[in-house]
């Protein structure tokens, strides 16, 4: 039987946004300063929840409002029910906190799903174009930005992409160059908006740390919350870099269970490769896969030794995996990178390159600005 359309008043669900949301690991914190920026991308968390129960109760709260449409009067609810089951001590008054987690939250995943789409839609609708909500609640700075109208692929995006901080209500819609003839508008020349991408200096008054600001940007808000989650592997393994011992503690292994969610995906492409190979049909397709994270302690051993590491998180491009399987590994010891790469049996690390050894084998990683790279591996 057919399935019958949505009707008037119906809750359609904004699938891209709900797959953000539930594709999050959690992290407890004391403090919003403990995870900024891109890392939010990827990870759940609330401020001065630091016990894991509160904090799943708090992530099926906000999974039911952007999963099920709840309000906020629902939400509080769910929120009133969990500090009172749990005894919770939270910081500041209930409307402001209830508000934050719930906008933000709601904020951010539709902000993802939105770019999900924009992307997925590039060809056929290449521009995008800031809005503010219109109105005089509009941040001064905000209202600069409103009807800049750039490529999709335009830097401004990975920094601009609303929501730019606590209670933003801007947003970017797609156009294409029909859309823009007909609405008036005109391209913004790109150099005029390289002034809103400068940052300057701020002091955090409370620890005495310098850090980096964009203007009209609230801290931690300049990351394009789509654009980190799809690029996930590249913002996670930059951000657990900068986590304190004890998050990556709790991190890395979350991240790598994520990550063996796509070994069968990658075991198949290994077999493919492996055909190719032997039916002499290899073309190069410029794959790259993400085998896991290097493991919290191996980090800290890492950052003792003051080692050029960028990123946690560890790649291998498919032309490597050719070359693999022409030398000394078996496919099935190609299949058991992940586990080696997430739980080696030994490493070492000279010359801005880690050795692991695992199960009769040993693997050269090489450490890059963005992620580091399986560059050999052989029997041992």
């Amino acid at each position: 039987m057919a399935l019958s359309a949505p009707q008037y008043g119906d809750l359609v669900k904004f699938k891209e946004a709900i797959s953000h949301f539930q594709d999050k690991i959690k992290l407890t914190s004391e403090s919003y300063k403990d995870l900024q920026g891109l890392i939010h991308a990827k990870a759940f968390t609330v401020a001065g929840a630091t016990e894991i129960e509160i904090l799943n109760e708090l992530y099926t709260a906000v999974d039911k409002a952007i999963s099920d449409g709840e309000t906020i009067s629902d939400f509080r609810k769910r929120f009133d029910k969990i500090v009172d089951d749990h005894g919770w001590s939270y910081k500041g008054k209930r409307g402001w906190r209830t508000q934050v987690i719930y906008q933000n939250n709601k904020n951010t995943a539709r902000a993802a799903g939105r770019w999900e789409q924009q992307n997925r839609l590039k060809e056929r609708r290449p521009y995008l174009l800031y809005l503010t909500a219109g109105d005089s609640r509009v941040r001064p700075d905000h209202n600069r930005w409103n009807y800049i109208l750039l490529p999709v692929d335009h830097p401004f995006w990975d920094t601009h992409y609303p929501p730019n901080g606590y209670n933003c209500r801007c947003k970017v819609v797609s156009l294409n160059k029909r859309d823009i003839a007909r609405m008036g508008l005109s391209i913004t020349k790109p150099e005029s908006v390289n002034k809103f991408m400068q940052s300057f200096k701020v002091v955090d008054a409370s620890t005495g740390e310098e850090l980096d600001k964009l203007p009209g940007i609230d801290l931690g808000w300049d990351y394009n919350p789509g654009k980190a989650w799809l690029g996930a592997d590249i913002a996670a393994g930059k951000s657990v870099v900068k986590l304190s011992k004890e998050l990556q503690q709790l991190a890395v292994p979350q991240f790598n269970e994520a990550v063996l969610k796509s070994q069968q995906y990658y075991k198949k492409q290994v077999n493919l490769k492996a055909a190719q190979i032997a039916l002499k049909k290899s073309v190069v397709d410029g794959q790259e896969f993400t085998l896991g994270h290097l493991p919290a302690f191996f980090l800290n051993e890492l950052s003792r030794k003051n080692a050029p590491i960028y990123s946690s998180a560890v790649t291998i491009s498919s032309s490597q995996i050719e070359k693999l399987l022409a030398g000394q590994l078996t496919v099935e010891q190609i299949h058991q990178l992940m586990n080696a790469i997430q739980k080696p049996n030994a490493y070492t690390y000279i010359d801005n390159k880690i050795r692991m050894t695992y199960q009769g084998f040993m693997i050269t990683i090489e450490l890059g600005p963005n992620f580091n790279t399986v560059v050999a591996a052989e029997k041992i």
